[in-house]
């Protein structure tokens, strides 16, 4: 644990076997209230770690809130545990409904995804629902939370963090920023060494990509000298960053566009396996199976966007969505 800023502290919780490493958890502390940002992994290692820091601060959960950025189980395992210990938790309408249907494996939200891997010609990976993060370490009961809306404020201390709308990561992601002291909390928007996963969450969710990149301009207006992020290390030029994201993306649309003009119609399987993936793995067969839901999503996530731009059209053929340039 680590104060980055007065009264604000950073918690690293590591995501066993998981590429994202670890979890940047951050502490708030003032003596009227305290305010946690995200939690990680529902784990008793991930549990031990976060008791300790707040043990170490002399953190009185009846006076502590915690606000969740965004629905993923890195950052909302632990939830339901710190709410049965008096903790207010604060997500966003839309994340918190997709959250608490996402507790049952058997409910819709499971059966969406098992469906979109389907309608992405995932069937014959044989993927296992038991090895998906989001499954793996969700929270252990439904949360009774309190719904974050955008401009909402949370005074902590000297601090008065407003809630900003960040959709794109997920569809209801939110952060808090401090103009005073020019701090942004923002979750999985903004990374330093890699970029977030931008995933297809469905034709009720629309352009998940065009709306990440909305964001993106967002925060690119914004005064911001502190950003503070969830994972590895803390980006200190946000236009820079995002400039950098922004070209990732780009060449990645080129990317899918170029198999499409090599393979010609093709499944989301087709165009995933022959973009280029920052990954350890000699071929999509050695690829993690737990990997292989969130690079499918990115992959037609790009290829939707394509779609919004008038440059590719899909069909419905056997059960499968194809793709092909226009």
């Amino acid at each position: 644990m680590v104060e980055i800023y007065k009264n604000i502290y950073l918690v690293e919780i590591p995501l066993k076997g998981n590429p994202l490493k670890s979890l940047n958890c951050f502490i708030i502390k003032s003596n009227e209230q305290n305010l946690i940002v995200d939690t990680g992994f529902n784990t008793k290692e991930s549990k031990d770690l976060l008791m300790g820091a707040l043990k170490k601060l002399n953190i009185d959960l009846n006076k502590t809130l915690l606000f969740l950025t965004h629905l993923h189980s890195d950052h909302t395992g632990l939830a339901s545990f710190l709410e049965e210990n008096k903790v207010k938790v604060y997500i966003s309408k839309i994340d918190g409904k997709l959250l608490n249907s996402s507790l049952d494996k058997d409910g819709v939200y499971w059966a969406g995804v098992v469906k979109g891997a389907v309608l992405q010609g995932l069937e014959k990976d044989n993927l296992n629902l038991e090895e998906h993060p989001g499954y793996k370490y969700r929270p252990s009961k439904k949360l009774k939370y309190i719904s974050a809306e955008e401009g909402d404020s949370f005074n902590i201390g000297e601090y008065n963090f407003k809630v900003i709308n960040l959709q794109g990561h997920t569809p209801g992601l939110m952060g808090l920023y401090e103009e005073n002291h020019k701090i942004l909390f923002c979750g999985d928007h903004i990374l330093g060494e890699i970029t977030p996963n931008i995933t297809y969450w469905g034709e009720g969710y629309g352009d998940s990509l065009g709306k990440y990149m909305e964001s993106l301009d967002k925060v690119y207006n914004m005064d911001v000298l502190h950003l503070f992020s969830s994972h590895r290390l803390l980006v200190k030029n946000h236009r820079e960053r995002i400039a950098e994201i922004k070209k990732h993306h780009e060449k990645r649309l080129h990317e899918a566009s170029n198999v499409l003009l090599k393979y010609g119609s093709s499944t989301v399987r087709t165009v995933t396996k022959n973009l280029h993936w920052d990954i350890r793995s000699k071929d999509w067969n050695d690829f993690p199976n737990s990997q292989k839901w969130f690079a499918a999503g990115e992959a037609q996530a790009h290829l939707e966007r394509l779609r919004e731009l008038g440059e590719v059209k899909s069909e419905l053929i056997n059960g499968i969505i194809y793709y092909r340039l226009i």
